[in-house]
């Protein structure tokens, strides 16, 4: 959506960009806008994306994560239909008819009823089934998922404290309980210099400043990124260049830079290197088995599916969990969906926007 030029607008709210949605459903972007039973399921799914999280703004955190999740698969559903990548039919033996179809959650928490009922939120293991909405979601996002770990992995298991960590809304809002690699703003430092492309990470852990061998630590900490690719470390006196940022520890690192393609590059750093998010750039750690980092949308999903089915199935020890005179976990939470309501219009706009390119 475009700002006339030269007309200052008023702050963009979460109503303004549930208004550009409901632009889009008489003449449907991408695929939607060429097949008439994928604009059908485009405009019902939103509508009824829109009227779950109208619902869920007058519930408190007992019965809000429902009406959530529910708001955002159905979203989901809407960006599958208008995906440019996704044909209309699949001929191949054995797949999907419609393959713009999302069908069922294609998650699950890892032995739910003992883990729903453990120690702490951040703590339940959540894995895709390998088929269902999930998973498909994730292939044509190009996303990572949750897969189950093979019998010979090292990795950790996905938990939703991990997941919790890569919402860039969620900051100073932790779960308690276990964590993960935090997900990291990325602000390029302009055009390359001398061959280099270079740019800040904002969000480093302070342990990794109290490490002797910074240099180490430091790159053992961004392997984990894996769209950060072949990047170098300067050193300044063995140390780590790094400064504060509003408080945040921040590194300064670079790339060689792409070979020139008629005087330019290809593409730019931020969109070689971060995913872009409401507006900012932010690179994610890839989790569990999964090469790939999660896109930020079907974090959002994941963590959301947690919460609804401890809602759903659990009430007792939801009600347990979400009391804010009792609960460590209860100030956590009310954030989280609080900021759902406010950022997932938005977030929802921009990944129909991102598959209809």
């Amino acid at each position: 959506m475009h700002t006339p030029g030269g007309i200052r607008m008023a702050p963009h709210t979460p109503d303004m960009y549930q208004r550009w949605i409901r632009v889009m459903r008489a003449d449907p972007p991408g695929a939607a806008g060429k097949n008439s039973a994928r604009k059908e399921t485009f405009c019902a799914a939103l509508e009824q994306a829109e009227q779950l999280f109208t619902a869920a703004k007058v519930t408190d955190a007992m019965v809000r994560p429902l009406l959530v999740y529910y708001g955002l698969n159905q979203a989901g559903r809407a960006i599958a239909a208008a995906a440019s990548s996704v044909p209309d039919r699949d001929q191949q033996p054995g797949a999907r008819a419609e393959p713009w179809k999302l069908t069922g959650h294609g998650l699950k928490i890892v032995g739910r009823s003992a883990a729903m009922n453990g120690p702490d939120v951040a703590s339940l293991v959540l894995v895709d089934e390998g088929s269902g909405a999930f998973p498909h979601l994730a292939e044509i996002l190009g996303s990572g998922s949750l897969p189950a770990r093979t019998p010979d992995s090292a990795a950790e298991p996905v938990t939703v404290g991990q997941l919790w960590a890569t919402l860039s809304d969620t900051v100073e809002f932790d779960l308690p309980g276990p964590v993960g690699l935090p997900v990291l703003a990325f602000d390029a430092d302009g055009p390359p210099v001398h061959g280099q492309e270079w740019a800040r990470l904002h969000g480093i852990p302070a342990r990794i400043f109290e490490e002797q061998d910074q240099q180490s630590a430091l790159r053992d900490f961004l392997n984990c990124y894996p769209t950060l690719g072949a990047f170098g470390i300067p050193a300044f006196d063995r140390r780590v260049d790094w400064a504060a940022l509003l408080g945040m520890p921040a590194v300064r690192i670079f790339w060689n830079a792409e070979a020139p393609v008629a005087g330019q590059l290809t593409k730019s750093l931020e969109a070689r290197v971060a995913t872009r998010y409401r507006g900012q750039h932010f690179v994610y750690p890839a989790l569990g088995d999964s090469a790939k980092p999660l896109h930020p949308f079907l974090a959002w999903w994941a963590v959301l599916y947690a919460l609804s089915m401890l809602a759903r199935y659990e009430p007792c020890a939801w009600q347990k969990r979400t009391n804010i005179d009792t609960s460590k976990e209860a100030a956590a939470i009310e954030h989280l969906l609080d900021a759902a309501l406010e950022f997932l219009p938005r977030v929802i706009m921009d990944t129909i926007d991102e598959v209809t390119q």
